[in-house]
């Protein structure tokens, strides 16, 4: 029989075991929860390690733009990297600023504040979690194609290809301030491809950059005469028609040109306004060198399909590299659907009209370079816009905010940390 003595030992080594089980309880869930908390600190800190490189590289990427200093690219990284941590924002309170300086060097960094143990006392405050990266574009693409909106009070708008039509865009840059879309086995091929907002379609090549920010009007601040809005408009056409070979000098045309049937006619050199607008039509030639066509009002130009189109723009005076313009009033179309269109070498500027080629052949592929800058852009029926970058065989210079503004080739990325 168990004797009560022993009976008594045997219940004080079992309080004793408990009290001994529960002293080593306590630092073991300690160090157990420490270690998740250093486990948990260890992942966030690679979380924003990883959205500080991402806003870097997407910094560099804006920077690598001709005309990006113009944006505010600092406030778009600083943006792109906290959505991409967001869901960390309950338990870490973080900010992220962004900065760059003029070697194409594009830098965000990043600090974290959490709660530390006994009530942020080890260590004091909290701990402090900082990352940082830079992203550095090695040199810089030509913007090429910008289309709207370029104004605030127009939205709907797009860069569309449709009907086996294709845009060829080597070595620069098409963006679009609002959607892309391809469709028919339409093709857009460019350096880069972005846009503020959807790609739809699966005709880019690269792929479509979605969520850039948005590129102001590089031309905004032009002050663009109204020769029109005072002159007496001639509700008669100056028509030039039959076999005829004519030439009309540079200045204001105060009504509609139309030029038809195998009609020629050289474009003067210098500025041409134009207050009723221009139609080529028929089998007719419209070509012209050193000059620019500004279309005033809500007029239009329109090419037909059988026509031929030479022109090169203004290499000097207040409109040097500008081809065609319409001004900011000017919501009418600009339509090329001539199959013979092969010289357009110059800034094309509508900043509130619709640009449509739906030719049945290559548009611009004879010109050393082409801009296009619009409130929208229809490509369509086999129509294929090329755009050259051979900006220093031209005589026709490029105009500020366009094109090879620091250097003519692909653009390139390489993160640093």
């Amino acid at each position: 029989m168990t004797s009560v003595g022993q009976k008594t030992r045997r219940r004080s080594r079992h309080g004793n075991l408990a009290v001994i089980t529960g002293l080593i309880a306590i630092p073991l869930a300690m160090i157990i929860a420490m270690t998740v908390e250093m486990v948990s600190l260890t992942n966030e800190r690679a979380r924003m390690q990883a959205a500080v490189d991402a806003a870097a590289l997407a910094g560099a990427r804006e920077l690598a733009i001709a005309g990006a200093n113009a944006r505010n690219a600092n406030s778009f990284a600083e943006t792109f990297a906290l959505n991409q941590v967001s869901d960390l924002s309950t338990r870490v309170t973080m900010n992220f600023t962004a900065s760059q300086n003029g070697n194409g060097e594009f830098q965000v960094s990043g600090v974290g504040v959490r709660g530390s143990f006994f009530g942020d006392l080890v260590p004091p405050g909290g701990f402090t979690i900082r990352v940082s990266a830079v992203g550095e574009a090695m040199n810089q693409q030509p913007l090429c194609v910008l289309v709207g909106p370029l104004s605030h009070t127009l939205k709907e708008v797009s860069l569309t290809a449709r009907g086996n039509s294709n845009i060829q865009a080597a070595n620069c840059l098409v963006h679009s301030n609002s959607t892309l879309l391809t469709s028919e086995n339409a093709v857009i091929k460019a350096g880069t491809i972005q846009t503020t907002g959807t790609a739809d379609g699966t005709g880019f090549s690269p792929a479509a950059n979605t969520g850039a920010i948005k590129v102001r009007d590089p031309f905004a601040t032009r002050v663009m005469k109204r020769d029109c809005a005072s002159r007496w408009i001639n509700p008669n056409p100056l028509k030039i028609s039959g076999n005829t070979v004519t030439s009309l000098a540079s200045g204001t045309l105060n009504r509609e040109l139309i030029v038809s049937g195998n009609a020629n006619l050289t474009l003067g050199r210098g500025d041409h306004y134009f207050c009723g607008g221009v139609t080529v039509e028929g089998n007719a030639t419209l070509k012209g060198d050193n000059i620019v066509m500004i279309l005033e009002g809500n007029k239009s130009f329109k090419a037909s399909e059988s026509t031929t189109l030479s022109l090169s723009g203004r290499q000097t005076g207040e409109w040097a590299g500008f081809l065609l313009i319409t001004d900011r009033a000017n919501r009418s179309d600009v339509l090329i659907s001539s199959k013979s269109a092969d010289k357009l070498l110059g800034t094309i500027y509508l900043p509130s009209s619709k640009l449509i080629i739906n030719s049945a052949g290559q548009v611009a592929q004879d010109s050393k370079w082409s801009v296009v800058v619009a409130q929208d852009l229809l490509m369509d029926k086999n129509a294929s816009l090329v755009i050259n970058t051979d900006y220093e065989g031209s005589g026709v210079p490029v105009p500020s905010g366009v094109g090879n503004k620091l250097a003519n080739a692909k653009s390139g990325l390489r993160l640093r940390r």
